[in-house]
Parts: C-alpha cells; sequence; structure tokens
C-alpha cells in the first residue's frame, strides 16, 4: 500500500504531521477526519526503492538534528496509529545519517524477533544514551509510547535551541580574535621584517623601542614552527591528562572557578538537571533511577560528585534542596525551588519553570558577555597594532627631526 504524509490540525488547534499507510487518498481521508482531525493536505511519500541507492546522500555520525528528526518522524507515526516495525521502516527510508539509518535496520530486525525497543535502542549506546532508553522504556511500560516520545522531541529540540544560542552568542566574538590574532602574526613575521631590512640598507641608527620589537620579531619568527610544534604536543598532553580521572576532576574544578565562564558554567548544568530531571519525574521515572541518568549526563565530575550526594540523600529518606543548598554549585533559587516542589509535589513542573528561567538568564548573560567582549577586543588590538606601527615609524621620526634640525 502507498504511503501518504499528511498534515492536519485537532480540535484544540494543535498541529499534527505524521506517514499512514492506506490504500488511497480518500480512505486516508476516512481515517483522520474519525479521529476528528481537520485535514490541510495530503501528499504521497517517496520511498527509495534501495539501500544502495539512498547511501550516497547519507552523511555519517548521527548528529542532534538527526535524533530530533527521528523523533518527530517515529512520534508522527506511532500517533497515528502505524505497527512499531513499519514506522521504524519509514523512519530508516526517511533518515540521512548513515550510522543512525543502519542502527534503525538493525533495531527493526531486533523488534521483529520480539525484543522491546528500549532493548533495541540500548544495543546502541553511542546513539541513543540511557535518557532516550529510560523515556522509551517509560512509554512502553505505560502504553503511552507515542506521548513518550512526543516529550522526549520537546526535550531534545529546546536543549537544541538552547545550545545554538549560546554557540551564536560566541561564535562571533572567537571569529574577531581568530581574526585579529593572524593578522598581528602576519604584521610580526613579515611586515615588521621588511621594515628591518629597509632601516639596515640605510645603516639607519634605531631608537631602543623599536630595536626590541625587531629582536622580538626574529625570536617569533625562528620559533614559530618550534612553537607549532610545542602547541600540538601540549595539546595532546592535555588531552591525555583530561582522559585521567584525576585530571578531569582537576580540570572540571578549574573551570567552576574561573570568573565569568565558571558562573555560565553553572548556571548551563542547572539548566540541564532542571530540565532533564522534569522530563524524567513526568515521565513516571522513579526518582533514583532518574537521578542516575542526570548525574551521567551531567558532564562535569565535580557536578556529578554533587548530584552523587543529592541521589544518597533522598536514598536516605532525606530532601534533594539540603546538599544542593551546601554544595553552592546552582544557583540558591533554584536549590529552594526544589525544596518548595519536594514539599507541595509538584518537582516535576516547578523544575521546569526553573529551566525555562534559568535558560534566559544563561541566553541574557551570555549576550551581556559578547556585547562587552567585542568592543574590548578590538580596543586590545588596536593598541597593539598601534604599538606595532609607532615603532616602525619611530625611526622615521627621528630622521624628519634631524633634517628639520
Amino acid at each position: 500500500m502507498p504511503n501518504f504524509l499528511y498534515t492536519a490540525r485537532t480540535k484544540q488547534g494543535k498541529l499534527e504531521k505524521g506517514f499512514f499507510e492506506a490504500k488511497n487518498e480518500n480512505d486516508l481521508i476516512d481515517t483522520l477526519q474519525a479521529r476528528e482531525l481537520i485535514i490541510l493536505s495530503i501528499e504521497q511519500a517517496a520511498r527509495s526503492k534501495t539501500v544502495s541507492k539512498k547511501d550516497k546522500h547519507l552523511h555519517s555520525k548521527a548528529k542532534l538534528d538527526d535524533m530530533i528528526l527521528f523523533g518527530k518522524q517515529l512520534t508522527s507515526l506511532v500517533n497515528a496509529g502505524i505497527t512499531l516495525l513499519r514506522s521504524l521502516e519509514i523512519c530508516s527510508e526517511q533518515i540521512t545519517s548513515k550510522q543512525l539509518h543502519i542502527a534503525l535496520l538493525e533495531i527493526k530486525k531486533d523488534v521483529a524477533g520480539g525484543s522491546s525497543l528500549k532493548d533495541a535502542l540500548a544495543k546502541h549506546p553511542k546513539i541513543f544514551s540511557k535518557f532516550w532508553v529510560n523515556i522509551i522504556e517509560t512509554g512502553e511500560t505505560t502504553g503511552q509510547l507515542g506521548f513518550a516520545l512526543e516529550q522526549l522531541t520537546q526535550y531534545l529540540e529546546t536543549s537544541a535551541t538552547f545550545m545554538r544560542k549560546i554557540i551564536g552568542a560566541l561564535m562571533y566574538p572567537a571569529i574577531i580574535l581568530c581574526v585579529a590574532i593572524g593578522a598581528i602574526l602576519v604584521f610580526i613575521l613579515r611586515i615588521i621584517p621588511m621594515f628591518e631590512n629597509i632601516y639596515n640598507n640605510f645603516g639607519a641608527q634605531l631608537p631602543l623601542f623599536t630595536q626590541i620589537i625587531f629582536n622580538m620579531s626574529k625570536v617569533a619568527k625562528n620559533g614559530f614552527l618550534p612553537g607549532i610544534g610545542i602547541i600540538i604536543g601540549c595539546v595532546f598532553l592535555f588531552r591525555a591528562y583530561r582522559h585521567t580521572h584525576a585530571g578531569r576532576r582537576n580540570i572540571d574544578n578549574i573551570l567552576l572557578q574561573l570568573p565569568l565562564i565558571g558562573t555560565v558554567i553553572k548556571n548551563i548544568a542547572a539548566v540541564r538537571f532542571a530540565r532533564g530531571l522534569s522530563m524524567l519525574v513526568k515521565s513516571g521515572t522513579p526518582i533514583l533511577h532518574a537521578m542516575d541518568i542526570i548525574i551521567e549526563t551531567s558532564g562535569n565530575v565535580i557536578i556529578m560528585e554533587m548530584l552523587s550526594r543529592v541521589k544518597e540523600s533522598v536514598k536516605e529518606g532525606k530532601t534533594m534542596s539540603a546538599p544542593l543548598i551546601e554544595s553552592g554549585l546552582f544557583p540558591d533559587m533554584l536549590s529552594h525551588m526544589v525544596g518548595v516542589g519536594e514539599e507541595s509535589g509538584e518537582l516535576a513542573n516547578i523544575l521546569e519553570k526553573a529551566a525555562l528561567f534559568y535558560q534566559e538568564r544563561v541566553d541574557a548573560y551570555v549576550t551581556r558577555l559578547t556585547t562587552l567582549f567585542e568592543p574590548a577586543l578590538i580596543i586590545f588590538v588596536g593598541l597593539i597594532v598601534g604599538t606595532l606601527i609607532i615603532a616602525m615609524y619611530l625611526p622615521i621620526f627621528g630622521l624628519a627631526g634631524a633634517v628639520a634640525k
């Protein structure tokens, strides 16, 4: 039977898109109208005939956007009443990531063999995190897989949008910094030696400041390639140290202690904690299991240790808020909001509101930082370049003064 892509609205006005397999368009219209949907458009979806033809259009790794697209498609298909096997088949044909495409074929094979979707996804931990697996397990257990997928997709989209804003805010200053460093290197390695050759040909007596700049340029030029080698070596040593537990812990601790940067990292971690725990609690995940998942996805050893203490506090029948306040890593208001949520039984809703609040706060904070950083960087580069130019022209000014006398 042909596969159709439909767009419709529910009675509440919510837009719904999805794939549906039907004998013909009229049969699909009858099915959608029976679900009290207002049909906006229907078109037949083209199916790829062979995997080999589609392979040349696939990129390799499964990116976050691929996971979001897969989540949206699977949500629409499951909510449209299409069987899980058929839904996985359709998603595998539409996906653009080769890694995810191959994984979905294996997942479909496992599900067809009687495995649960949760167990099938768990075999691919590099693609589907424990967060994914847990949400799917909850959806399968409660019989609300479509709802669980919808919540998961919304979480991924919100997280992706948040990180894009942070990266986007930092991109322009990073570009300016790279251009500035490149300009200074060109000036030191190319322009200054040209001036030095000119003055040497004239046998001019150079001012001390100009001579110092020339000497610095010689050192930089002679040590440029060895310096690059040293930098590359340091990067490799740093990465090796970062992969040790002690190294990772020390580096993560230093990052949290840095002025400005540490504040941003702490607030981002607070947003992830609040949004992730809210999502898991809403899906029906037991709080201790939810904390295990949050700990593994926190990404910072110091914060992982703090969240482990929070978990132990809950395990002992105590509150979550006390160790959060004691650690001082998360904002005090978030810690107190967690306490209010525990007392009122509205922990998931309060955490969701807290995540939105601190997400807006991080956005504003990063925007202010980059706004201040840009002119400061331009002024700094201007001072360096201006100093170098003055040093280059000092002999000419001295020569002009001697002629005037």
